[in-house]
């Protein structure tokens, strides 16, 4: 019923025969913060997006560079020079072997976390046996 309300689809007759007094007070009510809260919402909604985007007009000449620098490489008026080409090929490149040690590392800390917990929680449970 509420959300009927909000959208303006009710009786108002039904509110008044049910308490003359409490029935259209709750209803104005009820519109008044639902309007506001909404309202208000809104409006920060659209304060905070204008304020990130002025934040933002930086990024936003960044960004059309490297967007045009893209589709003239793409189109063909703009070559990838040696270094960049080495750059990017560098980024992609993953060599596992070089992150082993430290994948061990972490298996062998979580496994000892493990026993650890176990061991103390069978401590304790031997305890509150005792």
């Amino acid at each position: 019923m509420l959300f009927e309300i909000s959208l303006m689809k009710f009786n108002t007759h039904e509110l008044s025969e049910a308490a003359p007094f409490l029935g259209p007070f709750c209803f104005s009510f009820y519109i008044l913060l639902v309007v506001f809260i909404c309202m208000s919402m809104f409006l920060t909604i659209i304060n905070h997006s204008f304020r990130r985007a002025r934040e933002n007009i930086n990024d936003n000449q960044e960004m059309f560079s490297y967007m045009l620098i893209k589709f003239q490489r793409w189109i063909g008026l703009k070559k990838v020079t040696k270094e960049e080409r080495y750059t990017f090929r560098r980024l992609e490149y993953f060599d596992p072997i070089e992150h082993f040690p430290d994948k061990i590392d972490q298996l062998l800390d979580a496994i000892n976390r493990l026993y650890m917990t176990q061991i103390s929680e069978r401590s304790t449970v031997e305890k509150d046996e005792s």
